[in-house]
């Protein structure tokens, strides 16, 4: 039988989460993972728990709270491993970032001074003018003159309800600043419950 407070030991002294990175592929890490922790018998407990008593309902409680600490270890190793690449990452981002913001600006410079230029080509009466004011060719490749659809936004107003989203993100946030009418929206009390890990 799975001996809970043994487990709780083992994540307390972090033996349980102790996974080096080293040159691992990532089917390596998982058959690692796998055999250092194994959840067969918690979840099978778990699933088959019954709660009658207060005895059974503590046992709950405590397979829950540790089943979220056996959690949060794992993703605080997930994260050890992976964030020197995340760093990696995220500076190599930047750095592309700024060379793409350049080159973008080089590339819309350029193609504004063109339709520009084309414009003032198909104003003229000069033939091979005309014939240049929809396509361009170069070695690199062409430039094709092509009408699209656009749109801008000019009166919030009066835009129809089917192309609204609705900002939940600030909705929760007024909800938490004590908002509680929001015409259309139903704000109300609920009750769920609550378990901190005892550290």
């Amino acid at each position: 039988m799975f001996n809970f407070e043994e487990a709780n030991e083992a994540i307390k002294k972090n033996e349980i989460m102790n996974i080096q990175a080293g040159g691992m592929t990532v089917g390596q890490a998982t058959q690692f993972l796998s055999k250092k922790l194994d959840l067969t018998p918690l979840i099978s407990r778990a699933s088959c728990h019954v709660i009658e008593s207060e005895e059974s309902a503590s046992q709950a409680l405590s397979m829950s709270l540790q089943a979220r600490k056996i959690r949060k270890q794992l993703d605080e190793t997930r994260l050890s491993i992976v964030r020197p690449h995340l760093d990696f990452q995220k500076a190599i981002n930047k750095i592309v970032k700024e060379y793409e913001a350049k080159l973008e600006e080089i590339e819309n410079n350029l193609k504004s001074k063109l339709d520009e230029y084309l414009q003032k080509s198909a104003s003229t009466n000069n033939a091979s003018f005309i014939a240049k004011s929809q396509e361009m060719f170069v070695e690199d490749g062409k430039l094709t003159k092509v009408k699209k659809w656009v749109w801008e936004l000019e009166n919030e107003a009066q835009i129809p309800r089917e192309y609204l989203a609705l900002d939940s993100k600030k909705v929760d946030e007024a909800v938490k600043q004590g908002v509680r009418n929001i015409p259309g929206i139903k704000v109300f009390e609920k009750e769920e419950i609550s378990m901190r890990i005892k550290n």
